[in-house]
């Protein structure tokens, strides 16, 4: 699959993004500590049906790194003048990990050009329904990374020995990850700003609590699926996703952490094709 990679101007920020393939766009937001890369084995799968545009966020890689915008209707406006540069009206939103409260917003704010809403192992911040557990209860490093200055302090000059954990640790498999990918992600991480920006997506936890709680007073009109992984997240990311919108469906991946594309390819892949084909 060709990849080009590209960048544009949006909502004061300069963004590095890839596109690939032909057919019904896809916008893509990355999680921690990736970037546009997690999508790369997606594009190889589906290139040859949709049209994927794939950024690195504000404060990940080679897209800009501004002290402030983090939060996620910041970053939703980011993604809404990265889809009007590549002049992409409609739309079907990827998500994954701390991408995924940024996509909600999206999807409220382009519910008239939004396709589709897929949130894959995301935490959600901010909502109340039975049986709802706020993600800084159960996991310990969303609150030591809110601790920007701290986290800094433990990691600079750690780097691969940190996210070596993080892509072992959270993976039900410890090897799916490649060690090609894993070096990609410590060379990242270790360029100027991108440890500091990119903790702000943490940082920006209690605003986005905020943000979510707000716009899901109202039920999300734009079809959503979630799916999470049994050894990761669970069941929480398709009962949220039915807290929020009126048409959810999803569930949980079996033999399967938190690094879905990577560990459970072929499944995943599978269920975004069935999703955005209307099947």
């Amino acid at each position: 699959m060709d990849v080009k990679h590209q960048r544009a101007e949006t909502n004061g920020v300069r963004l590095h993004y890839v596109t690939a393939g032909d057919g019904p766009t896809v916008l893509c937001l990355h999680g921690w500590p990736e970037t546009h890369r997690e999508y790369l084995v997606v594009i190889e799968r589906l290139g040859h049906k949709y049209r994927f545009i794939a950024p690195d966020l504000r404060g990940f890689a080679d897209s800009d790194k501004p002290f402030s915008g983090y939060d996620p209707m910041t970053i939703a406006a980011d993604l809404l003048g990265l889809a009007d540069a590549e002049q992409a009206q409609r739309f079907h939103i990827l998500s994954h990990d701390l991408g995924g409260p940024a996509s909600v917003a999206l999807a409220y704010l382009a519910a008239d050009r939004a396709l589709s809403l897929s949130a894959i192992e995301t935490p959600f911040f901010g909502l109340d329904y039975p049986g709802y557990v706020d993600p800084r209860v159960a996991y310990w490093h969303l609150v030591m990374h809110m601790n920007m200055d701290v986290t800094r302090f433990l990691v600079e000059g750690r780097e691969e020995q940190y996210l070596r954990h993080f892509f072992r640790d959270f993976a039900y498999d410890p090897t799916a990850m490649p060690e090609s990918e894993i070096q990609a992600y410590v060379t990242q991480l270790r360029q100027p700003g991108n440890l500091r920006a990119s903790l702000n997506l943490y940082g920006s936890i209690p605003e986005a609590a905020e943000q979510t709680r707000r716009l899901t007073a109202d039920r999300l009109t734009v079809p959503m699926m979630a799916w999470g992984g049994r050894s990761s997240f669970g069941a929480h990311c398709v009962d949220s996703a039915k807290a929020i919108a009126a048409n959810a469906h999803g569930g949980v991946i079996e033999e399967c952490g938190h690094w879905v594309f990577q560990e459970r390819t072929d499944f995943i892949c599978a269920e975004l094709d069935q999703f955005w084909s209307g099947g």
